[in-house]
C-alpha cells in the first residue's frame, strides 16, 4: 500500500502508536528509529494517515512489537473493507 489518507481520526494502530509515544519515547526519537520524519510519526499517532506496510514494519521493530504489524493489518482491512 501507499500512505493511506485516513476519514476516521483515531484507528486502533494510531490509538496505540498514540499511547506508545505517551508512555515511552518522544515523537523524535522514535521517527530516528523507524527512520522515517517526526512529522510522518505525528499524522500515524493522530490516524490521519497510515502507514506503508514498509514503515508499519519499522514502527513495530523500533517499539520492540509494542505497536504491531497486526494492528495495521486490521486498520487496513477496516479502511477498505476488507477481512483482516
Amino acid at each position: 500500500f501507499s500512505v493511506l489518507s485516513l476519514s476516521m481520526s483515531k484507528t486502533i494502530y494510531s490509538e496505540a502508536l498514540a499511547e506508545y509515544l505517551g508512555k515511552s519515547v518522544t515523537q523524535a526519537d522514535l521517527a530516528e528509529r523507524a527512520e522515517v520524519t517526526q512529522a510522518a510519526i505525528s499524522r500515524y499517532a493522530k490516524g490521519k494517515r497510515l502507514p506503508p506496510r514498509d514503515i508499519a514494519e519499522r514502527i513495530e521493530r523500533a517499539t520492540d512489537g509494542a505497536v504491531p504489524l497486526t494492528l495495521w493489518r486490521l486498520t487496513a482491512a477496516q479502511h477498505f473493507g476488507l477481512a483482516a
